[in-house]
C-alpha cells in the first residue's frame, strides 16, 4: 500500500487540545449534566408535620445557572479573573453556581387544607467549583489569552494560586458480575461473585452486593449466603428469592439452572440442596420479608421503630436497592439466577474466575466524575442542614410573631439554610490537599497534585496520568504488570520506578475515555431482536440455545440472532444514529452479548478493513488534504464510508487488528482492523525517543522518567510567571532525529536539549562508571547553560484575634526587636530590593514587620525573609498586588545562572544517564583531520550491556542528516536501512560505520583506533551538584536531643551512619569513633554517685552535688557521655527502671 496515515494523525491532533480532552470534557459534562443530576436526585425537599398550623412545605429547585469566574478588588469593584490574574493573585479560579429556589407551604385552616402561593428566590449562590483552564468555562475563550502560554493546553484548576491536576483514578467496573476466590485464606467462605450495582439514571455510590459460596471440603454440603446493602447480616440464597416474590423451589432452582438438560444442571442442582434445606422453614414471600427485616442495621433509625415500619422499609428499601440496576422485579430475579449460575460453575472449573486486572472489568474516573462524588457528598450534608434548619425555622422562627408564611424561607434567611462557603470550602480542601472526601480520614489521597511545570513534556505526561488506589502494602504484583488488555490504550514503558511501578501510568497518543452517554436508542434499535424475560416459559426455555443481551450491565433477554444485533449496532454507530463510544461484543463462549456506553471506559480509533482492503483510501487523503473532511468525518459521517472505529478493550477481544498497513494484503490472517501507525501504542514521553524498538525496554522507561527532569523551555510566558522554581535552558535546539508524534507534543517549540557531538572513548579515564568528559571550550561557548529562577512568596497577614497587622517596609534596626542575624541594606523603603541587585547569603529580601503596640524600646518585631541558604542569584522582578482576601502580597523572583560543572547530571534520549566526571580544556581534547572536536566524551562500556542501540543509529542518521540537510525520522516501528544511512555517509566522506580518526590532544598523536562519533541530541537535567553540595562545621543543632540539625537545608550537619560506624570498628579506630559520635556531637558530662550507681542531681557552678537515695553529698564521679544518652536514661527511670553506672 502507497499511501502513509499522516493524514489521519493530524486531523486527529488538529483538534482543540485533543491531548487533554479528557480532562476537559469531563469538567464541561461535569456542569452541564451530573451537577443537574445529582441536584434532582435532592430536590424537591418535602417536608411535613402533623401537629402544626403548617402541615407541608416543599423547596423545588427551579434553575441552576453557572457565572463568570471575578476576582473583587478593595474597593469593592470586581473584574473578571483569568487564569494569570489567578496564579499570580494567589487566588482560587472558580465558577460559582447559581440557583432559584421556588417554596410551596400548605397551611391547615378551620381542618381544610390550604396551599399557598408559590414563592421565587432567585440567584442563591450554592457554591463554587474550580473551573479547568481552557474548558468551556473558562474565560481564556473571552479574554487573557495573550498573558497564557500559546502552547498551553488547560486541563488543570488553579486553587489558591497553585495549577492543580485532578489525577484519573482506576476503579472496579459497575454492574458487572464477577467471581474471585476468597483472598481471605481462613474463611468460611471459598467463592464471591461481586457486583457493584448503580442505576445508570441517577448519580450515586455503588451498592455491593456479594454472594457467597461456603468452604466446606465435600462439594455438596455447601451453601449460598448474599450480603444485602443495609443489612447486618448474610441472607441465605432461596430466603432472598423468595423475597423477591419467586416462591416455589423448583421455579427458583429453573431461574438458576440453563435447563439444557445436561450434566452440568444435575450438578448445580445438588450443590443447591443445603440451600435449600437452609430455607425449608420459610415458604413464602411474607416470611421471607420478615426474616430479613430481624437483620436491619442497627444505624437505621427503623431499628427501634414498629414491626409494620421495618416490613415497609424492607419492601421500599432493600428490595429496592438490591440490584438496583435492574428495572423490575423479574429482572432481579432472573439475575440472581445469573450470578447464582456463574458462581458454581467456578467453583465447579467450568468457567475461569474473573481477572481484576483486566480493563474490560475496570472503568477511569476522569476530573468530571471525582469533582461529582465529592459535589454528591457535599449535597447530601447540605440537604439534611437545609432540612434541619427549615424544621427549627418552623418551630421557632420569626414568623411566628406575625404569622407571616412567607418569612419562614425569605430572601435574608435563604444564606443562612444554604452555606455557600460549605461546598466551596470542601472542594477546595481536597483539591488543595489531595484527600478526595468529605471527613480527614479519606482512603483516597494523593489525587489532585501540583502540575509538574518543570518541562513541557512533563507538564503533558502529568495531566494524562492515571493511578490505581492500589493498598499501601505494596505486595501485591499482578496490579502492576502490563496487562494484555492495555495493548494500545496505556504506554507501556512510561511508568516510574520503585514504590509506584505500574501502578501510576499513562495514556497512550490516541487513548480517549469516555463519557456517559443514553443507552435508550441502543434499547430501541435492537428491541425487535430481543425476547423479554417476562415472555419467558422459564420451565421450558434452554437458555444456552439463545445468547444473553447485556446493556450497560443490565439485562434486555435473549437474542436467537446475534449477528443481526451486531451488524445494526456497528452500522448505526458508523453513520452516527448512536453514539460513537458505544462498544459490542459477542463472548462466543459463554453466550452474552454486552453492550456499553458508560463513562469511563478507554476507547481508540482503529482503521477498518473490509473484504482485506482498508476503506481509508486516496480520496479521503484528498478531502482531509483540501480541508473538506475533518477527523470527526472519518468516524461517522452520512456523505462518506467511515473508515475509523472507536474500539474499547471488550470489541478488541473480537477483532484482529493488522499492525502495518502492508499486513493486509501480505498475510494469511483475515484482518478486521489496523492500527493507523504502530508507533501511537505509547504515551507522549515514550513517543519522543527515537528509534525505541532498538532499545532494551527498561531504557526507555528510564528516558520516560528522565524527560520530566531534562532542563528546557517548560513555558512560552516563563517570565510572566512566578512559579517556586524553573530551570531555562539558554539555547536549545530542535533535535536532529525526530518522530512523528513531536510535532504534535510541540517538541520543536519548547525542546528541552541540545544537539552535541559525542565521541565514544576512553580519553583519560574520567568516564568510567557512567561518566561524561565536557568540552571546558563547549561550556564557555553557552553549551548547556541555563537560568534558575526562585520565586519567594509573602503576604501581609492579619491576627484576626490580636489585630496585629503585617507591613511590608525597611525596618529600623535600632527599634527593631529580635532581628535576624542578616543584611538589611539592600531593601529600599517599600521593603523590596531594586530589580537585579546582585543577592547573596544572608540578605533579606522582602523586609516584612509586625508593629507593637504599649513599648517604649521597640516600634515592632521583625518577620522579614532571608534568601535561602547557599543560594544566590540577581532579583529578576518584584510583583506587589492586593490577594483574593484584600491582603497586601508580593512575589520576589530571583535570577542565578547555572553553568555546567563536574557532578552535574546529562543524559541522551535513551536512559544513558551520567554525571560529568571532568571538564577538559579545548586543547587536551582529541579532534578530527577537519578540526572537529567532540563536546562530550561517554565512555564506550556505557553501550554494550545496555543494548541501546538506537543511541548509535541516532548517531550516525543525525550525522548523515548533518551532511544532506535533513531532518531524521525515529519514528517507533518505523522500518529503517543501516546500509542506506552507510551509503549516505560514505559518499559524503565518512566511514561507512560512522567511526573517526581522531588525534589526542595533548601529545598530537592519532588515536590507534577509530572512534565512533557524532551528533547525539543531549539534555541537561535538574539535578546539580551545585544544589546538593553540602559541608558544615559547626551550625545549628536540635534543642531535644542537642545534635547537630539534619539535612542541607537547615545547615545539618553529615551523617555518620550505622554501615560507618561498622568501618570504623572494622578499622579498630576506636578514639576516632568516639569523637565522631560524641565529642564532636552531643558531648555532655554527668556525674554519678559512687554508692548507688544512679545519676545524681548537680550544679557545677555553685559545686552542689546530691544523691537524694544514698544522701551522698561528696563521693561523686565525673563522666562524659552523648546527651541523647542522658535523655533515654531519664527515660527508663520515668518508666522505674534504674539504669546504674559502675565507675572505677
Amino acid at each position: 500500500m502507497d499511501y502513509n496515515t499522516d493524514e489521519i494523525i493530524d486531523a486527529y491532533f488538529k483538534g482543540k487540545n485533543t491531548l487533554v480532552k479528557h480532562q476537559i470534557e469531563s469538567f464541561n459534562n461535569l456542569i452541564d449534566n451530573i451537577i443537574p443530576n445529582i441536584f434532582s436526585q435532592y430536590f424537591p425537599i418535602n417536608l411535613e408535620y402533623n401537629d402544626n398550623i403548617i402541615k407541608k412545605i416543599i423547596l423545588k429547585i427551579t434553575d441552576i445557572n453557572v457565572g463568570k469566574p471575578f476576582s473583587t478588588e478593595n474597593n469593592g469593584c470586581s473584574k473578571l479573573m483569568t487564569p494569570n490574574i489567578a496564579r499570580v493573585k494567589n487566588s482560587s479560579y472558580s465558577l460559582p453556581i447559581y440557583v432559584n429556589f421556588e417554596t410551596e407551604i400548605t397551611i391547615s385552616d378551620n381542618n381544610s387544607l390550604i396551599t399557598l402561593e408559590k414563592k421565587q428566590i432567585n440567584n442563591i449562590t450554592f457554591g463554587k467549583i474550580p473551573i479547568i483552564v481552557n474548558s468551556k468555562y473558562c474565560v481564556l475563550n473571552l479574554k487573557g489569552s495573550e498573558e497564557e502560554c500559546k502552547y498551553d493546553l488547560g486541563g488543570y484548576a488553579i486553587v489558591n494560586g497553585n495549577e492543580k491536576v485532578i489525577i484519573s483514578q482506576e476503579r472496579i467496573s459497575n454492574n458487572i458480575a464477577q467471581v474471585f476466590i476468597n483472598p481471605k485464606s481462613c474463611s468460611k467462605y471459598s467463592h464471591l461473585c461481586e457486583i457493584r450495582s448503580v442505576n445508570e439514571k441517577q448519580y450515586t455510590i455503588p451498592k455491593i452486593i456479594s454472594m457467597k459460596l461456603t468452604n466446606k471440603p465435600n462439594l455438596f454440603e455447601n451453601s449460598i449466603k448474599i450480603s444485602i446493602p443495609h443489612l447486618k447480616q448474610e441472607i441465605p440464597l432461596f430466603i432472598v428469592f423468595r423475597a423477591l416474590g419467586c416462591i416455589s423451589d423448583k421455579e427458583i432452582i429453573y431461574n438458576i439452572i440453563d435447563n439444557d438438560k445436561s450434566k452440568i444442571d444435575t450438578n448445580i442442582i445438588k450443590m443447591l440442596k443445603c440451600s435449600i434445606l437452609e430455607s425449608s422453614e420459610i415458604n413464602t414471600e411474607a416470611e421471607a420479608i420478615d426474616y430479613i427485616s430481624n437483620y436491619i442495621n442497627n444505624n437505621n433509625n427503623y431499628i427501634v421503630q414498629s414491626h409494620d415500619k421495618k416490613i415497609k422499609y424492607v419492601r421500599e428499601t432493600i428490595i429496592n436497592d438490591y440490584l438496583i440496576h435492574l428495572n423490575s422485579i423479574q429482572d432481579k430475579i432472573f439475575y440472581t439466577g445469573y450470578m447464582v449460575n456463574k458462581l458454581i460453575k467456578c467453583r465447579l472449573g467450568i468457567l475461569s474466575n474473573d481477572d481484576r486486572d483486566s480493563f474490560t472489568n475496570k472503568r477511569v474516573d476522569t476530573c468530571g466524575a471525582l469533582l461529582g462524588n465529592l459535589f454528591n457528598m457535599c449535597l447530601n450534608k447540605t440537604s439534611k442542614d437545609i432540612k434541619n434548619y427549615i424544621n427549627k425555622e418552623v418551630n421557632n422562627g420569626l414568623w411566628n410573631i406575625n404569622k407571616n408564611y412567607d418569612d419562614i424561607i425569605n430572601e435574608i434567611n435563604i444564606n443562612k439554610i444554604v452555606k455557600s462557603s460549605y461546598i466551596e470550602n470542601i472542594i477546595k480542601g481536597a483539591m488543595a490537599t489531595g484527600n478526595w472526601g468529605i471527613k480527614m480520614n479519606t482512603s483516597k489521597q494523593g489525587v489532585s497534585q501540583v502540575l509538574n511545570r518543570l518541562t513541557y513534556m512533563s507538564t503533558i505526561s502529568h495531566l494524562r496520568r492515571i493511578q490505581t488506589p492500589s493498598d499501601n502494602t505494596g505486595k501485591l504484583i499482578p496490579p502492576r504488570k502490563l496487562h494484555s488488555t492495555q495493548w494500545g490504550y496505556i504506554c507501556p514503558t512510561e511508568t516510574p520506578e520503585g514504590q509506584a511501578v505500574g501502578v501510576v501510568k499513562n495514556l497512550s497518543m490516541t487513548c480517549e475515555i469516555t463519557l456517559k452517554t443514553n443507552s435508550e436508542p441502543i434499547r430501541r434499535l435492537i428491541n425487535n431482536e430481543i425476547i423479554k424475560i417476562k415472555d419467558i416459559n422459564i420451565f421450558e426455555f434452554n437458555k444456552n440455545d439463545y445468547i444473553k443481551v447485556f446493556v450497560n450491565g443490565d439485562i434486555l433477554g435473549f437474542t436467537n440472532n446475534p449477528e443481526k444485533i451486531l451488524e445494526d449496532i456497528k452500522f448505526n454507530r458508523s453513520n452516527g444514529i448512536i453514539h460513537i463510544h458505544t462498544s459490542v461484543s459477542w463472548d462466543i463462549q459463554n453466550n452474552i452479548i454486552q453492550i456499553w456506553c458508560d463513562e469511563g471506559r478507554l476507547i481508540r480509533p482503529l482503521l477498518k478493513v473490509r473484504d482485506r482492503k482498508l476503506i481509508y483510501n486516496k480520496d479521503i487523503i484528498t478531502n482531509l488534504k483540501s480541508g473538506k473532511y475533518e477527523y470527526i468525518d472519518l468516524i461517522s459521517s452520512i456523505q462518506t464510508d467511515a473508515c475509523l472505529e472507536y474500539i474499547d478493550p471488550y470489541e478488541t477481544t473480537n477483532i484482529l487488528i493488522a499492525t502495518y498497513l502492508n499486513d493486509i494484503n501480505k498475510r494469511k490472517e483475515n484482518y478486521t482492523h489496523c492500527e493507523i501507525h504502530p508507533s501511537l501504542i505509547l504515551g507522549a514521553l515514550a513517543s519522543c525517543i527515537p528509534f525505541p524498538h532498538h532499545n532494551q525496554s527498561p531504557r526507555n522507561t528510564y528516558q520516560s522518567a528522565m524527560g520530566k527532569q531534562a532542563v528546557g523551555i517548560p513555558t512560552s510566558n516563563f517570565n510572566k510567571r512566578y512559579d517556586t522554581f524553573s530551570h531555562i535552558l539558554s539555547s536549545p535546539q530542535r533535535p536532529l532525529v525526530e518522530t512523528k508524534m513531536m510535532k504534535y507534543l510541540n517538541v520543536n517549540s519548547l525542546p528541552n536539549g541540545i544537539n552535541v557531538i559525542v565521541a565514544i572513548a576512553c580519553y583519560g579515564g574520567y568516564n568510567q562508571e557512567d561518566s561524561v568528559l565536557l568540552n571546558r571550550g563547549s561550556i564557555e561557548r553557552g553549551l548547556f547553560s541555563s537560568t534558575f529562577y526562585r520565586t519567594y512568596k509573602e503576604e501581609e497577614k492579619k491576627n484576626q484575634l490580636s489585630g496585629e497587622e503585617e507591613k511590608f517596609m525597611k525596618p529600623d534596626k535600632s527599634k527593631l526587636l529580635f532581628p535576624k542575624p542578616c543584611n538589611y541594606d539592600k531593601l529600599e523603603e517599600n521593603g523590596f530590593i531594586k530589580k537585579n541587585t546582585p543577592v547573596g547569603d544572608n540578605d533579606i529580601l522582602i523586609g516584612k514587620i509586625i508593629p507593637i503596640k504599649n513599648n517604649t524600646d521597640y516600634n515592632y518585631k521583625d518577620n522579614s525573609v532571608c534568601i535561602r541558604r547557599n543560594e544566590s542569584g540577581n532579583i529578576d522582578s518584584n510583583f506587589v498586588s492586593n490577594n483574593g482576601d484584600g491582603y497586601k502580597i508580593c512575589k520576589t523572583r530571583i535570577r542565578s545562572f547555572r553553568f555546567p560543572e563536574i557532578g552535574d547530571k546529562f543524559s541522551s534520549r535513551h536512559g544513558q544517564k551520567g554525571t560529568c566526571g571532568m571538564i577538559i580544556n579545548p586543547e587536551d581534547m582529541p579532534f578530527t583531520k577537519n578540526g572537529i572536536v567532540p563536546d562530550i566524551i561517554i565512555n564506550p562500556h556505557a553501550v554494550p550491556s545496555r543494548m541501546t542501540i538506537a543511541q548509535l543509529i541516532e548517531c550516525i542518521l543525525g550525522k548523515a542528516g548533518l551532511e544532506t540537510g535533513n531532518i531524521g525520522n525515529g519514528t517507533a516501528f518505523d522500518s529503517i536501512s543501516i546500509n542506506k544511512i552507510s551509503e549516505i555517509l560514505s559518499k559524503y566522506g565518512h566511514s561507512k560505520t560512522g567511526d573517526e580518526i581522531l588525534y589526542n590532544g595533548v601529545t598530537g598523536e592519532q588515536i590507534k583506533t577509530t572512534i565512533f562519533m557524532g551528533p547525539t541530541f543531549y539534555q541537561r537535567l535538574k539535578h546539580m551538584s551545585g544544589d546538593k553540595i553540602h559541608s558544615r562545621s559547626t551550625g545549628p543543632v536540635v534543642s531535644m536531643t542537642r545534635q547537630p540539625a539534619e539535612g542541607r537545608a537547615s545547615h545539618g550537619g553529615l551523617r555518620f551512619g550505622e554501615m560507618e560506624r561498622d568501618c570504623m570498628i572494622a578499622h579498630g579506630t576506636s578514639s576516632f569513633l568516639q569523637e565522631r559520635l560524641m565529642t564532636v556531637s552531643d558531648n555532655y558530662n554527668i556525674f554519678i554517685c559512687n554508692h548507688c550507681g544512679l545519676v545524681s542531681v548537680f550544679n557545677n557552678e555553685k559545686n552542689i552535688y546530691e544523691c537524694k537515695k544514698c544522701n551522698n553529698f561528696k563521693d561523686f564521679k565525673r563522666i562524659n557521655i552523648p546527651y541523647s544518652c542522658k535523655l533515654l536514661f531519664q527515660e527508663l527511670e520515668s518508666m522505674s527502671i534504674a539504669p546504674r553506672l559502675l565507675t572505677n
